[in-house]
């Protein structure tokens, strides 16, 4: 499992020069509730966007979508504990979705972020969900990008058999996970682990980059497979559907055709259920369309973003305060 380096300061220039000015950084690690050292990088000037990961994600999932926003927006990615540079919480029992959502909650305020847009892969979906429950008034619009409300794993593959199997493999993790690693060890790095992710439809091989896919490999690999099954089984226990026609804010819906970990019906019912929601169905996509088709996915989230959270005249003003803010 990756190892956190411990809390730091953000790191801002206060002489920056010009490629600083025109691009602010700010990277280092917040504590969470509990003492958990939660690490956030801050790119970009203006109204801030808050990037919630998939299961067993990284933040290099948002890579394309931070290039694309980052000179008009303040892009805040972060990694949820026991992933990336954030460090596992000392009680091994506190992975539920309601921890992630005080994760998150770590960063906004150390950002001092009032209100943002929030986006969510997969998981990250419910944990937008579940942060708008807790703290509404921080939200101004939702985007959930391949994500559902509860329960991912009653409806992979579409198949009614997929929890109980969903149970019987995070029982051998717990219960074995020296094996169950080795195990996993073998499947993924096998030399057609890339086709094989073809072939059972988890990636569209013709349109993602191998590298963007290993990284995944190489992230998931890394997390301690204990602490990734009791993740697993919080979240596959967690729903947030009751919120659903209780969102009043601007949300974008993301779904593909082609996605077999949540199946793109659950993006159609999500639109049906939220009022006044927006959707757009990628064709072709997969669980990984994030990746694979970064450009209209981030075409479609900036016109979602300036007609329906903000006004173009309200962004360029938020940008120069920001600006003359950072001196």
């Amino acid at each position: 499992m990756s190892k956190s380096k411990g809390p730091r300061k953000a790191v801002t220039q206060k002489n920056p020069g010009k490629l600083a000015q025109l691009i602010r950084l700010r990277e280092g690690f917040t504590k969470s509730s509990d003492g958990t050292a939660i690490y956030y990088k801050a790119v970009g000037f203006g109204f801030p966007i808050v990037l919630c990961n998939g299961m067993g994600v990284s933040t290099f999932f948002w890579k394309y979508f931070e290039n694309a926003f980052k000179n008009h927006f303040q892009v805040i990615t972060w990694d949820y504990r026991g992933h990336g540079r954030s460090a596992a919480p000392k009680n091994r029992d506190n992975v539920s979705v309601q921890a992630l959502v005080e994760d998150c909650k770590a960063v906004c305020d150390e950002l001092k972020v009032k209100k943002a847009l929030f986006i969510g892969h997969s998981l990250g979906t419910q944990v937008v969900l579940e942060f708008y429950r807790r703290h509404p008034r921080h939200v101004a619009g939702i985007v959930s990008c391949l994500g559902t409300f509860g329960r991912p794993m009653d409806y992979f593959y579409n198949s009614p058999l997929s929890k109980y199997i969903f149970e019987v493999f995070t029982a051998l993790g717990l219960l074995f996970p020296k094996q169950s690693n080795f195990l996993s060890q073998l499947l993924i790095k096998n030399p057609f682990w890339y086709q094989l992710g073809g072939l059972m439809k988890m990636i569209n091989t013709g349109m993602a980059d191998k590298a963007d896919a290993q990284k995944y490999v190489d992230h998931i690999l890394s997390l301690d497979p204990q602490f990734f099954a009791k993740l697993s089984r919080s979240v596959q226990s967690h729903s947030a559907e009751d919120m659903l026609k209780r969102l009043k804010i601007p949300t974008l819906i993301i779904g593909a055709d082609g996605d077999t970990f949540t199946p793109v019906w659950l993006a159609k019912k999500m639109h049906r259920v939220i009022p006044k929601s927006e959707l757009i169905i990628i064709k072709n996509g997969s669980h990984a369309a994030l990746v694979e088709q970064p450009e209209l996915i981030n075409l479609r989230i900036e016109k979602f973003l300036r007609e329906r959270i903000l006004s173009l005249p309200q962004a360029a003003a938020k940008e120069a305060a920001a600006r003359a803010e950072a001196g």
